[in-house]
């Protein structure tokens, strides 16, 4: 069964061919303007596009020859030679000239001088329609021989490429989806899943503070709205003496002596006598003295003491050799001294009382005083106790600033005031001020009541009673549960930032950040997703 196919003519205004013996107007793709044979312009007139159905041959089942004549039979040569000058047996629909209306040419219309040459023209317009119309037939042949036997396109494939292009875009459009729920998938994987964990150990503060106590007294001797806090215990008075024997640090230099001995050698055959203050020359240059005359017999030695011209420690010299200036000269290497041992300096010095002695002595005597008075214990064992002296200390001393004494004797007597009261009871209420002064988010980590320390503030001899400062202090930390930090800050922050902000609390003293999934290195943007652990 032959194939019809449909040709769209071009948009642009095409050339009629008109056939006056069959009445038929035909509109083919012409220029706007026709060649007659007298070389005269004719306009074409305004027509509309139209779609031609070509019947083809049955091509399928010629071979390739056949269609090679067939496109001969189209081409310039044959149409000239057969001089198509008309179109019979061609059913050609009439297309009206004008936009609106169609028209139907009478051959009655048509004079006969324009027929000869619309006749030549449309011959010309013929022979390039079939000649059109045969390339096509060849394109539409090329394309039926790329076909193999199982009717795929061996060379171009126009529908297997479209299709192609079909392919890529679905392909380009399921790669831009899946990266689009790939990239929704991460947004709520991290808003979802990302964790941020805080391991806190808080750091330990110390606090202090004081209790004032008041021990003793009876009721009529309480004061109204008294700070004191009344504890039970008792307030006692003690007479105490003391005496003590110190020593003098005053010195006086009396005298300096050197204590020095020599031997004198005579090697000469004569006995030789030597005078008091004799001189005696060291090796070293120093000069030194006898103390006494002495006569050297011949061959013989003699023990002597010298002395300095000004006795001082630079003139304790070792053992040496003297020779003695005062003699001949041919006698000085037979007739010499030697020491066999050091010479001594020494001072004769006198002792004597200075202020500063007696000024040491009456604060001694004072803690002895005190030392008397902790003797007396409390009645009750597990009681604290504080002793105080009342007023200055009655002091008396053997001797006065100035006397030559090498020490001297103290005697002193004072009042010492005695104030006991129960330890474990101040240990509560320290401990209870402690708890009230740490803040909510905190507790007490430590308090030891053995460090509490006891001071005697006041005594009132009136009311024999005592006010007793009770210092102490202990230790607090963040409780496991507090909220001190604030976890909407810690949005969407980068380590370094988290560890600025939490370098502003002082109760933190050392943290770790645990990201979860690890790759992770932001707070999730979810407040509920970040937790704090306090550890203990």
């Amino acid at each position: 069964m032959p194939r019809i196919k449909k040709i769209e003519s071009a948009s642009r205004p095409t050339p009629t061919i008109k056939d006056h013996k069959t009445k038929k107007i035909i509109k083919k793709s012409e220029p706007a303007q026709r060649v007659v044979s007298n070389k005269k312009m004719i306009p074409s007139k305004k027509a509309k596009a139209i779609i031609v159905d070509v019947i083809e041959d049955e091509y399928e089942d010629k071979d390739e020859d056949e269609i090679q004549d067939s496109d001969n039979f189209f081409s310039d040569e044959s149409l000239a030679k057969n001089n198509f000058s008309t179109i019979k047996g061609l059913d050609i629909h009439e297309v009206n000239r004008d936009d609106n209306t169609d028209t139907n040419i009478k051959n009655s219309d048509i004079e006969n001088s324009d027929i000869k040459n619309e006749n030549l023209v449309d011959t010309d317009i013929q022979k390039k329609f079939f000649s059109g119309l045969a390339s096509e037939m060849k394109e539409k042949n090329s394309i039926d021989n790329n076909i193999n036997r199982d009717g795929q396109y061996l060379n171009h494939k126009p529908e297997a490429s479209h299709s192609k292009k079909s392919l890529n875009l679905y392909r380009r459009l399921v790669w831009k989806f899946l990266i689009m729920v790939g990239f929704l998938a991460a947004i709520v994987f991290y808003l979802f899943f990302s964790k941020l964990t805080i391991f806190i150990t808080p750091q330990v503060e110390a606090m202090s503070d004081a209790l004032f106590l008041r021990v003793g007294g009876d009721v009529a001797s309480i004061v109204e709205n008294d700070p004191r806090q009344a504890i039970d215990g008792s307030v006692n008075e003690l007479d105490i003496e003391a005496d003590n024997i110190y020593q003098s640090s005053g010195e006086k230099i009396q005298s300096e002596e050197l204590i020095a001995k020599v031997i004198i050698i005579n090697n000469y055959n004569k006995p030789q006598p030597l005078i008091a203050t004799t001189r005696l020359l060291a090796a070293d240059g120093k000069l030194f003295r006898l103390k006494d005359a002495v006569n050297i017999p011949a061959g013989g030695k003699v023990e002597v003491d010298v002395y300095p011209d000004k006795a001082s420690s630079d003139m304790a010299i070792q053992p040496t050799h003297f020779t003695i200036p005062g003699l001949w000269a041919g006698l000085q290497d037979k007739i010499y001294a030697e020491s066999k041992e050091a010479f001594t300096y020494g001072q004769k010095i006198d002792k004597y009382i200075k202020a500063s002695d007696i000024q040491a002595a009456t604060k001694d005597i004072g803690e002895l005083i005190l030392k008397k008075a902790q003797a007396t214990k409390a009645l009750r064992s597990q009681d604290k106790v504080l002793y105080q002296v009342l007023d200055s200390i009655d002091v008396k001393t053997s001797a006065e600033v100035g006397d030559s004494v090498s020490e001297f004797t103290v005697t002193a007597k004072a009042k010492v005031v005695m104030v006991s009261f129960s330890g474990e009871e101040v240990s509560k209420l320290a401990s209870s001020k402690l708890n009230i002064l740490v803040p909510d988010d905190k507790e007490l980590a430590e308090f030891k009541p053995e460090n509490l320390v006891y001071s005697l503030d006041n005594y009132d001899e009136d009311t024999k009673s005592a006010t007793v400062k009770a210092t102490f202090s202990g230790l607090m930390i963040l409780k496991g549960d507090s909220n001190i930090i604030d976890k909407s800050k810690l949005v969407n922050l980068n380590a370094q930032q988290i560890d600025a902000y939490l370098k502003n609390y002082p109760e933190i003293g050392n943290y770790e950040l645990l990201f979860s999934p690890y790759f992770v290195k932001r707070a999730p943007r979810l407040v509920d997703m970040i937790e704090i652990k306090i550890k203990q």
